[in-house]
């Protein structure tokens, strides 16, 4: 088999193996909003600091104590574009670091541990 083609009516060829991933699909204003997080979090931690790594549990913890706090109203903050760059943290971190895949938001014993508690 050979490479799947696209032609253009202009009459330039392109490769068309980019079409099982639509990035085009992507909402431009989700990603302005996860274009501020990650601005936000360079200035307060510095650029690419995301890529030392960090747990997954904890990514998720973070992203759902965000959905919470949009879900009861708070606005102080961009609530949504937070929990999608901690759910984008997380796809990175499971694909990149499986030593940081510790999957857990309980302990053995069922209990929350402190480090995953939600602050009120």
């Amino acid at each position: 088999m050979g490479e799947e083609r696209h032609e253009y009516d202009t009459g330039a060829v392109r490769s068309a193996d980019c079409n099982a991933v639509r990035y085009d699909l992507i909402s431009p204003i989700g990603l302005r909003a996860l274009a501020r997080t990650y601005d936000e979090g360079a200035k307060k931690f510095g650029p690419y600091n995301w890529e030392n790594g960090m747990p997954v549990s904890d990514l998720l913890n973070h992203a759902i104590a965000h959905i919470y706090n949009f879900l009861n109203g708070d606005r102080s903050e961009d609530h949504l574009g937070h929990a999608a760059w901690n759910i984008l943290g997380a796809i990175h971190s499971h694909e990149k670091w499986p030593e940081l895949n510790d999957g857990l938001l309980r302990d053995s014993a069922g209990n929350v541990p402190p480090k995953y508690k939600i602050s009120k």
